[in-house]
């Protein structure tokens, strides 16, 4: 029986409200079986002074429960309880605030009853172990039959293991390619958080879309080296899959009561930089050293192979197109136009409203990023972060949202390879 409780979706393990108006509060572990302590998901917009973006950072120190932020904008998680203390702090400060979803535990169970893979309300999905369903997210095992089922297959597919994770699975590349010496090699990564469902499927996607085909693919598809990582940390997958649909680290045990590192704050370009970062129950935790973890140690040796010509991190849910902070100015000009064309692309299916720019400007800041790494460190210009929509910044979409959500990013990868030598 999957066990979907709401417990650890904001205060992961240790909760310390140190907020005014508590008095240094320990909740310990929030524990919620019965679902009885509602959550809701609040968006604050307008000039944000120092009162406000302190509050904001003290939160997350702790949390990861701001999921979006630009210079007059944070959405984020809130209980019922800190509901009448935030809204003053805010109307106190001339910050106007709404309601996105007035329960998100009950947004997040609709959405798992229709989507969730396995067993639920007594049916089973049928999908053969070697394709795919797009209205329902697969599992980890289900993930792997596919992609060993198309290597059999086809013979310019090549899944390569990587490494292991600490639970023992394997950490797989597909690359997808004619062998030809002249092709550029392109990588794109995804699921390097484990709740980002619709990041995986949308990359499964993708893989599905030109591999059946490949030689009679557009050049600027068949002329190239894919590498694909659909699932770049399956255990915080499987672990999200069965356990906290919002799990997005790892499953290393790093003290007695708190697990797992954010993979995507354990690259080695600016680590740690970030107070919240250190913290080892945080949601960010960004790990002993850089590249502690196995997964980021896999990443890392597939990097120090092939020179890679360009980068997709395919994420969910945000509906952007990133490119660095900080990035040189004589590479602005070109990573400005290809976000652009890349968002334009995504939305010309159902006219999602996709946005594209700096990484600083359209999302709150993040340090030991795997982009910042493969832009500064590795050298590759052509470094991106594709978000997938969502509903409001949740990865909750229905079963009719899947497939086009999948299309979208597909939309957004082909067009940065027409573009990537213009």
């Amino acid at each position: 029986m999957i066990d979907f409780t709401f417990n650890m979706i904001l205060f992961k393990l240790f909760l310390f409200l140190s907020l005014k108006g508590f008095s240094n509060v320990n909740f310990g572990v929030l524990a919620d079986p019965n679902g009885t302590i509602r959550v809701q998901l609040w968006r604050a917009q307008g000039d944000l002074n120092q009162e406000v973006i302190s509050e904001f950072e003290d939160r997350a120190h702790i949390t990861d429960e701001i999921w979006m932020r630009d210079n007059r904008t944070i959405d984020f998680m809130i209980f019922d309880a800190e509901a009448e203390r935030m809204a003053s702090l805010l109307d106190k400060n001339n910050v106007s605030r709404k309601i996105l979803i007035e329960d998100v535990r009950e947004k997040v169970d609709d959405a798992l009853v229709h989507t969730f893979p396995t067993r639920r309300n007594g049916n089973m999905v049928r999908t053969s172990r070697g394709s795919m369903d797009w209205t329902k997210y697969p599992t980890l095992d289900h993930i792997y039959a596919y992609l060993e089922t198309i290597n059999k297959k086809y013979s310019h597919c090549n899944l390569i293991t990587l490494g292991k994770t600490l639970n023992n699975k394997p950490i797989y590349v597909l690359k997808i390619s004619t062998m030809n010496p002249t092709n550029k090699a392109i990588l794109i990564d995804s699921g390097i958080h484990g709740c980002e469902w619709t990041s995986v499927v949308s990359t499964l996607y993708f893989i599905d879309s030109i591999v059946h085909s490949f030689y009679k693919q557009p050049s600027y598809i068949k002329d190239r080296d894919w590498h694909i990582i659909p699932v770049l940390n399956p255990d915080g997958y499987e672990y999200s899959l069965h356990n906290d649909r919002l799990w997005k680290k790892n499953r290393r045990k790093v003290s007695e009561f708190c697990y797992g590192v954010d993979l995507n704050r354990n690259f080695e370009y600016n680590w740690a930089k970030q107070d919240s970062t250190r913290s080892i129950c945080s949601e960010t935790f960004c790990g002993r050293a850089p590249f502690s973890e196995a997964e980021t140690q896999a990443f890392k040796r597939l990097t120090d192979g092939p020179r890679f010509h360009g980068y997709l991190s395919i994420h969910s849910a945000g509906t952007k197109v990133l490119f660095p902070m900080g990035v040189t100015r004589s590479d602005h000009a070109d990573q400005i136009v290809m976000t652009k064309a890349m968002a334009e692309a995504m939305r010309s299916l159902q006219n999602y409203q996709y946005i594209s720019g700096d990484i600083h400007a359209l999302r709150k800041i993040g340090y030991g990023m795997a982009i910042d790494w493969m832009y500064f460190t590795k050298k590759i210009t052509h470094s991106y972060i594709l978000e997938t929509r969502g509903q409001n910044g949740l990865d909750v979409l229905g079963p009719k949202e899947i497939l086009p959500a999948a299309k979208e990013i597909h939309l957004g990868i082909t067009k940065f390879a027409e573009l990537f030598n213009s």
